[in-house]
């Protein structure tokens, strides 16, 4: 192993164990895709799941009870899969951002280095970033495309039971199209 890799293998482990030990640079800029629970993100679903659980829902809901824990298992599936989806490919480009990150300050460790080394691994790094970047932008609208689809699909199996029409449900989920 060369050195200029060795020293970027260090940059990235040392990178990584910075933004996962330090919550304030991790979570820097707010919640993100996935950061979310299942009760944050559907906090009047997931009251009402663990009322029908545990057997202290309302006397319309009692009969249907097993259709209602049926949906909540359904919900909470689907949002486990699309959460588990959403963070590992967010682990996956963030290393790989900071592995180019990385591999550009080890070739060009002065910010005006103007080397033909340095311009053309700038230039393959810059094309690099910018694609995993839209890939993480595009994981995240899949991520909040699903859920608010699996929202959707919770209440209007709720809202179909009889005497369940007036019921709360939780808000929208903002869906950015990409």
């Amino acid at each position: 192993m060369t050195l200029p890799r060795r020293l970027l293998g260090a940059v990235v482990v040392s990178a990584s164990a910075i933004s996962l030990a330090v919550p304030g640079v991790a979570g820097a800029t707010g919640p993100k895709a996935g950061d979310r629970t299942f009760q944050q993100t559907y906090p009047l679903a997931s009251k009402l799941c663990a009322s029908v659980a545990a057997g202290t829902e309302g006397k319309h809901l009692k009969r249907f009870a097993t259709r209602v824990l049926a949906d909540c298992t359904a919900l909470q599936s689907s949002f486990t899969a699309t959460q588990s989806t959403v963070l590992a490919a967010r682990v996956a480009l963030t290393a790989q951002i900071a592995a180019d990150r990385a591999a550009t300050t080890a070739a060009c460790p002065t910010p005006n280095d103007q080397r033909p080394v340095c311009l053309q691994t700038r230039r393959q790094n810059k094309a690099a970033l910018v694609t995993l970047r839209h890939q993480l932008v595009r994981a995240a609208h899949r991520y909040y495309r699903t859920i608010e689809a699996s929202r959707d699909r919770f209440w209007k199996a709720i809202r179909a039971l009889p005497g369940e029409r007036h019921v709360h449900e939780d808000e929208p989920i903002p869906v950015l199209s990409s």
